[in-house]
């Protein structure tokens, strides 16, 4: 299979060049959108950021039309949450979406409320990829997501999409927990097994100043703030751990990847336990490569406001277009600091992140 998401990140990349070298932080529109449909979910995850401000009026089918229509064609969009699918008019907008950017849309999901309406607008609208979390393998799923029955209900779900579809693609996304490293390598054969295309990998984010439904409306010292690298879990359980899903991965298509973008080192394994031993007084900008994010990519919440990646309040979209906001002086200031800065402190531990090696 095609390495598409280093294909993706190149794009994204040289997409970025123009707008990262501008001298007064102006740039192109956005090339990847993260649209947060609702902040409502129908679980309770405990090591989930959002949720603070689930009762904020959300933006309507009509006000989310508008905002699709000002995205450029060529664009990719990401429908998220909360939980997208319980918005009752998901379909409309996802049918918008994928008519608008040519499919290129993204969905990401618990995978509970996936039915045969759903599966058939998958479908139908040829979107291109469907990220489903799933934090354990069986009832360890079920413990660290606070609700019983759950991943055999997601299993079903996805047996029937799979038996239907050749698209889209299907993204298992799992966080590293201390109860479910021996999970990786049953999750890792799950996606084998049922032709999924990746399993993504995450580790627990060390602060809660990053895609946070709380906004900030100026830039906050924290930002600059230090925020070690906390390692919750066993090295050495770990270790063997991977050693047993690289076995399986010589022997399979499912692309492995990781968040921060381990994968893109030369020695995977030996990039996460270097990482995870980086001594708390190690500056930031000598872990990653400097962050051109936000010069191509950029979030709007259940209730219109825009952000960069940061909780930090750009502008609200019943207000201004996503252009006027993208280029207001203060998102071109955020972006001239990100830039003379490298990395911001508060970014440890992003998913979008290449590591220096």
């Amino acid at each position: 299979m095609p390495n598409y998401s280093k294909m993706f990140d190149l794009a994204r990349n040289l997409y970025a060049l123009p707008s990262y070298n501008s001298r007064y932080g102006r740039a192109l529109m956005p090339l990847r959108y993260f649209f947060e449909l609702t902040y409502r979910c129908n679980l309770q995850c405990p090591y989930c950021y959002v949720g603070e401000e689930r009762n904020k009026q959300e933006l309507s089918t009509e006000e989310w039309f508008k905002i699709i229509d000002q995205v450029p064609f060529y664009s990719f969009i990401t429908l998220v949450g909360g939980e997208p699918l319980i918005r009752k008019d998901f379909i409309k907008i996802l049918e918008k979406a994928c008519k608008k950017t040519l499919s290129k849309v993204n969905v990401v999901s618990n995978g509970i409320l996936i039915n045969d309406e759903i599966i058939e607008a998958f479908i139908r609208t040829k979107m291109l990829l469907l990220s489903v979390s799933l934090d354990g393998y069986g009832k360890n799923h079920d413990l660290n997501r606070n609700k019983n029955g759950i991943f055999d209900k997601i299993m079903n779900n996805l047996d029937n999409l799979n038996s239907r579809k050749k698209r889209p693609m299907v993204d298992i996304k799992t966080i590293v927990l201390e109860n479910n490293l021996d999970d990786l390598p049953k999750l890792f054969k799950l996606c084998d097994d049922k032709g999924f295309e990746f399993l993504s990998i995450s580790f627990l984010r060390n602060n809660n100043l990053k895609q946070n439904s709380i906004l900030h409306d100026s830039f906050i010292e924290e930002f600059n703030g230090n925020y070690p690298i906390k390692k919750y879990f066993d090295m050495e359980h770990f270790k063997e751990v991977y050693k047993e899903i690289e076995s399986l991965q010589k022997r399979s298509n499912v692309r492995l990847r990781f968040s921060p973008k381990f994968e893109n080192c030369p020695n995977t394994l030996s990039a996460i336990e270097n990482f995870f031993n980086t001594s708390a007084e190690t500056p930031i900008n000598e872990i990653y490569e400097p962050c051109k994010f936000p010069f191509s990519n950029t979030f709007i919440t259940p209730a219109g406001d825009m952000y960069p990646c940061l909780s930090m309040k750009m502008g609200n979209v019943r207000e201004n277009t996503i252009k006027e906001i993208f280029n207001k002086p203060h998102y071109c200031c955020f972006r001239k600091n990100l830039k003379a800065t490298k990395v911001f402190g508060a970014c440890q531990m992003c998913c979008e992140l290449d590591l220096k090696h």
